[in-house]
C-alpha cells in the first residue's frame, strides 16, 4: 500500500511555482529538448503500509468509490486530515479493557497452530469508525496492537504529507 506526493512543473503550473522550473530545466535539460515538452513531474513516495487491511478499506470506501483494483487514485488533503481524525478517535481506545483470544499462526507436524494475543474486549465503537475487512494478503482481523500500530504509523505519514508546500497532490494505490 502506498501513498505518493507528486508536483507538476512547468509553464502551465500554479503561479507559486512560477520561475523553479528553471531548476529542473538546469538539472535535465534533455527532458526539455522537444519543442512539445513543457513540464515534467516530480513525485516520491510519502507512505508504506504492509497488511493494514483497515487503512486500506478506508482508502478504497472514501477515495476509490468502493472499487478496489489496485487502481491508482487521487487523494486531497481533506481526505487525509479525515483520515487522521478518524484514527486519533480509534487511538482513543486502545487501553481499553482487553481479552485474550486464540489466532491460528501456520501449520505444522500435520496441525494448525496457535498464539495467544490480547485484543480489545468491546470493538463495537472501533468496527464503526475504522473496521478491519479480510482478503486474500490482507493481514489479521484482530483489533491488536498491530491494529493500533498502524493507526500511529498513518497518522506520522498523514502529518509529513499535510507539512508539504499546497502545491504537492497525493495519489494512493495498492498492489495485491
Amino acid at each position: 500500500m502506498y501513498l505518493t506526493a507528486k508536483m507538476e512543473l512547468g509553464k502551465y503550473c500554479n503561479k507559486e511555482l512560477e520561475g523553479k522550473d528553471e531548476k529542473i530545466r538546469d538539472l535535465f535539460p534533455e527532458m526539455f529538448k522537444s519543442d512539445n515538452l513543457d513540464s515534467v513531474s516530480v513525485e516520491f513516495e510519502t507512505g508504506y503500509w504492509r497488511k493494514a487491511n483497515h487503512i486500506h478499506k478506508w482508502f478504497v470506501d472514501n477515495c476509490q468509490d468502493g472499487e478496489d483494483e489496485c487502481q491508482i487514485s487521487y487523494v486531497d488533503r481533506e481526505d487525509l486530515e479525515t483520515l487522521k481524525v478518524v484514527c486519533q478517535k480509534v487511538l482513543k481506545f486502545e487501553n481499553g479493557e482487553k481479552k485474550k483470544v486464540q489466532i491460528k499462526t501456520g501449520w505444522a507436524n500435520g496441525k494448525d497452530t496457535f498464539a495467544e494475543i490480547e485484543v480489545i474486549a468491546d470493538k463495537e465503537k472501533i468496527e464503526e469508525l475504522l473496521p478491519t475487512t479480510s482478503g486474500c494478503f490482507f493481514g489479521g482481523e484482530e483489533y491488536d496492537e498491530y491494529y493500533f500500530g498502524d493507526l500511529k504509523e498513518t497518522i506520522e505519514i498523514i502529518d509529513k504529507c499535510l507539512n508539504l508546500p499546497e502545491y504537492w497532490s497525493f495519489r494512493y494505490r495498492s498492489s495485491w
